[in-house]
């Protein structure tokens, strides 16, 4: 990923929940990939920004004591 798109502290401030804990729908396979405990686990938007004229977001995983996992950048309409 080049530099200038990578997560910033600003978007990180600006970071909404889509979901937590057992809401995610990945919940099972995040604990027996990463570990912690199932209710600890969160899913992060940033805000959206423009490459080349097209809106995109970042979407992440956070877990307290494991950090940020799976960070992949989404193309929204």
């Amino acid at each position: 990923m080049p530099d200038e798109f990578k997560l910033t502290p600003q978007m990180l401030a600006q970071a909404r929940v889509i979901a937590k804990g057992n809401r995610i729908r990945d919940i099972e396979r995040l604990v027996a990939d990463y570990g912690g405990r199932p209710s600890w686990w969160i899913k992060k938007s940033s805000p959206r920004f423009e490459i080349g004229g097209r809106q995109f977001e970042y979407h992440w995983y956070e877990h307290p004591g494991i950090g940020r996992v799976e960070i992949k950048q989404k193309q929204v309409n």
